[in-house]
């Protein structure tokens, strides 16, 4: 890992899984005050990706290939997507999706395998997609002995939760807390220094616009929940997420 990347920033509020590049520039200059993990789909995305971390300072560049853009004759890009590591500090967005894309499981698993095994050999660290594959996601990070794994918008089992959190990885909790309640149930039971905060931006989802500026909600509802002071939440957070990356 280039640690080089990492920029000095005051800013302190987290948004841990954000498709930043889909943002038009004047918008993602609002966001300074956010440090972003920036989020990639394919190839395109991550070039895009990168290009706005050397723009900004508050933007943390990870680049990967979604499980919804996994096809037939993807492990090229995978290997040009690959190429593009020494510029970035973390791989995704990444993962295995049996909800919307079972289809292309199979090859799901060879893609996110091959990003698992770089992953491993230069110790970069993994955000996460695993709608309706929590286990499989799981048990991969742990057949690869990844050190370091976040996985993003956690609704998944809790039972499989105390895993995650046993093997030190982390759950992203995003604005949606409030109406989705298996991403409730798992913000009740984890504990705050397994938690990163994000948007998952831009994004629709029952009546929310997912963007980074919601973070602050969330930062709201982590402290309700946790009963612990909103400052002590925005603290726990930025040190969860340089414990992540380093």
């Amino acid at each position: 890992m280039n640690t080089e990347i990492w920029k000095a920033s005051s800013s302190r509020l987290v948004d841990a899984h954000c498709h930043l590049y889909e943002f038009p520039s004047e918008e993602v200059e609002k966001y300074q005050e956010y440090r972003i993990l920036a989020v990639s789909d394919n190839f395109e995305s991550s070039l895009k990706t990168l290009k706005l971390a050397e723009r900004f300072d508050n933007v943390i560049p990870c680049i990967g290939l979604h499980p919804w853009e996994v096809r037939e004759n993807c492990l090229e890009e995978v290997e040009q997507i690959l190429k593009l590591a020494p510029k970035a500090l973390c791989l995704g967005e990444i993962g295995l999706d049996k909800l919307f894309t079972p289809q292309t499981f199979k090859l799901q698993l060879k893609v996110f395998s091959e990003f698992l095994k770089f992953s491993k050999e230069y110790e970069l660290p993994v955000n996460v997609h695993a709608a309706g594959a929590w286990r499989e996601v799981y048990d991969l990070i742990r057949r690869y002995d990844i050190e370091k794994a976040v996985f993003h918008w956690y609704s998944g089992p809790l039972d499989l939760l105390e895993e995650i959190v046993g093997s030190g990885y982390f759950i992203t909790i995003n604005p949606t807390v409030t109406i989705n309640k298996k991403h409730m149930r798992a913000l009740q039971a984890v504990e705050l220094e397994n938690v990163l905060t994000e948007s998952d931006g831009p994004y629709k989802y029952r009546g929310f616009y997912l963007k980074p500026e919601l973070v602050k909600e969330v930062v709201k509802t982590i402290a309700k929940v946790k009963e612990v002071e909103v400052e002590n939440v925005v603290a726990q957070v930025y040190r969860n997420l340089e414990r992540f990356l380093f």
